[in-house]
């Protein structure tokens, strides 16, 4: 009997777990943001960060979609700066009203980006609006045939042919193209062939609501994310071109770099652009702060150590979140059950040496030079490339811009020997 008690399972009198798991959870920087929304964690911004008297960009995107439908615009920001949720709070603003037809597209969840064609963009809004449709009940035969066209050209089709049904080699040619040049070059290219097609038969799924007058807008994501960002401007020129004038209005994610492009494309292009930098300013580091305050930070940490987190994150939000997840993983581990400020070094240690990770010599010249005299070209490939992978972070403070080294990884650059 004495045996038995012995093997018996020790009883846990206070399970750790339970004081950590419920805030590292809310923390989780890569949850999905409908996720986030549904626990009620999003803590909207209530201005502009570039203007302290605008209204906030999820609002002037909703206004300007309600008052210039067919308006194209175009949000950037770097690498966990809240692009996401500024696009989910613009949706949530947009279904205000009744006759909204408000669709949120995460190109990611679809496809590679990185393999998409011109047309493809087209081909996702006539599929998401016949889903839309669909869910009403009422999807006019004409819209029907139309999405079972997009859907062939869409994704990949595999048939058997039958060898009676190939043609044979064509050996010759019945003309040949001449290119005479002209006094001007066009300012686009022409839509494709292929590009023309599809945009036909999205109108097509589309007419219901637009002979509805209906206020349709989709709020695209997942593009800032293309290898290749000449790719973004071969969207913007094919599929959003060829959008122009019908009504429909799109809201889309562009790649960083753009903004800081010589040929000012982005600016030319599209009708607004907004731009998310990191947050610096005393309304911004309060703004910081409520995030984490809404997770329940203070039941677990000081307030001195919640400013060092928040100081640290260098104004990005990710960051901010990774920081204090990494923090309270620490505490944890170490068995206290509260976050210390040795537990708060340790996370900005852990993600300063991840940004530093890959950085050549030239990388850390470059940075060590701006945090010495703040030294900065962002017309150099060197300094874009730092910008975008957020080892520099882009400020905007009472009307000035201005550039610094990520303050985590400032703390772990190591001194030229």
């Amino acid at each position: 009997m004495q045996k038995q008690a012995e093997s018996a399972p020790t009883t846990v009198a206070f399970d750790r777990r339970q004081v950590y798991r419920p805030f590292l959870e809310s923390l989780n920087a890569v949850a999905p943001s409908r996720d986030v929304f549904a626990r009620d964690l999003i803590i909207p911004r209530v201005h502009d960060p570039h203007d302290l008297h605008q209204p906030p960009i999820y609002e002037a995107l909703a206004q300007t979609a309600e008052l210039n439908r067919g308006a194209q615009m175009a949000l950037v920001g770097g690498i966990g700066s809240g692009k996401t949720t500024e696009m989910l709070l613009t949706q949530k603003f947009l279904n205000r009203h009744s006759d909204a037809v408000n669709v949120f597209v995460d190109m990611a969840d679809y496809t590679d980006l990185n393999e998409l064609n011109p047309g493809a963009i087209l081909a996702t809004i006539g599929i998401r609006l016949y889903a839309w449709l669909k869910r009403k009940g009422d999807v006019p035969d004409a819209a029907s045939v139309a999405y079972r066209k997009l859907r062939q050209l869409a994704f990949p089709q595999r048939k058997l042919v039958s060898p009676e049904a190939l043609e044979p080699d064509y050996d010759g040619e019945e003309g040949v193209w001449v290119e005479t040049p002209g006094l001007m070059k066009a300012r686009f290219p022409d839509l494709r062939h292929e590009v023309k097609e599809v945009k036909d038969l999205a109108l097509a799924v589309a007419s219901p609501l637009l002979v509805d007058d209906a206020q349709i807008t989709f709020l695209i994501d997942g593009l800032d994310r293309l290898i290749n960002v000449e790719r973004f401007r071969e969207f913007a020129e094919q599929d959003l071109r060829a959008l122009r004038g019908t009504k429909i209005t799109v809201i889309v994610v562009a790649p960083l770099m753009l903004l800081y492009d010589k040929s000012r494309f982005i600016q030319d292009y599209f009708d607004i652009v907004k731009h998310i930098p990191a947050a610096k300013g005393q309304q911004e580091t309060a703004f910081l702060r409520q995030i984490l305050e809404r997770r329940g930070v203070l039941e677990l940490m000081d307030r001195s150590e919640l400013s060092s987190i928040v100081k640290f994150s260098g104004g990005v939000i990710r960051d901010l979140l990774t920081l204090a997840s990494s923090a309270a993983a620490d505490a944890y581990r170490d068995q206290q059950d509260r976050i210390a400020p040795r537990h708060v070094r340790a996370a900005v240690n852990q993600l300063g040496n991840r940004y530093l990770v890959g950085l050549g010599n030239v990388q850390r010249r470059r940075l060590r030079r701006l945090a010495e005299n703040e030294e900065f070209n962002v017309d150099d490939p060197v300094s874009v490339a730092l910008l975008v992978n957020r080892q520099v972070l882009e400020y905007f403070d009472r009307g000035r811009e201005s550039f610094a080294v990520h303050p985590a990884l400032a703390k772990v650059l190591p001194k030229p020997e």
